[in-house]
């Protein structure tokens, strides 16, 4: 049930970049190029980082079980606090751009799975749960942009980050 919820947290942010990017004008290829980008990256950079988080743990043990608790909580107090920051104008991603996007909405996909491989948890499970959420929530919030406000968007990503927040003081405090 963890990695479901966790799959819905990460997708949040994602969600929100959606609903902004979303607002520009963007025919239906360009939304599932980006969605589809955006779910690869939630599947390649988890499962770099999950792999790695099972070999620190390998070697540092069960000191690493509270440490990704406190990455986890931390990425998700980094979600709460970016409702507070002033937003710059958000272009249509091409080319290039699309890249960058969907590695800059899946940065927090990555510390995730540092603190999910130190869990031991099966690596396809997460990776395909992050990856198949994240696509369909991006692609919902690109088709719901041009119907929600930005609020909207910003509101989702810091719900999304309170999930992780719990979730990891969940993990340090049953240790």
């Amino acid at each position: 049930m963890d990695i479901l919820i966790l799959s819905l947290a990460l997708s949040a942010d994602a969600f929100g970049a959606a609903l902004a990017v979303g607002m520009r004008r963007m025919g239906m290829s360009d939304r599932l190029v980006l969605s589809a980008a955006v779910g690869i990256m939630h599947v390649l950079m988890p499962l770099a980082s999950i792999t790695a988080g099972s070999e620190l743990y390998a070697l540092f043990g069960d000191i690493l079980y509270s440490l990704g608790g406190i990455v986890l909580a931390l990425t998700g107090i980094q979600m709460i606090l970016s409702l507070f920051k002033e937003e710059e104008t958000i272009k249509k991603p091409a080319g290039l751009g699309v890249f960058v996007f969907a590695f800059g909405v899946s940065i927090d996909s990555f510390s995730t799975g540092l603190s999910l491989g130190v869990l031991g948890v099966d690596k396809a499970v997460a990776v395909a749960s992050f990856g198949i959420c994240t696509t369909i929530i991006t692609m919902a919030g690109l088709l719901l942009s041009s119907r929600v406000n930005k609020a909207a968007g910003k509101a989702g990503e810091a719900a999304g980050g309170l999930l992780l927040l719990l979730i990891g003081i969940k993990w340090v405090i049953s240790l």
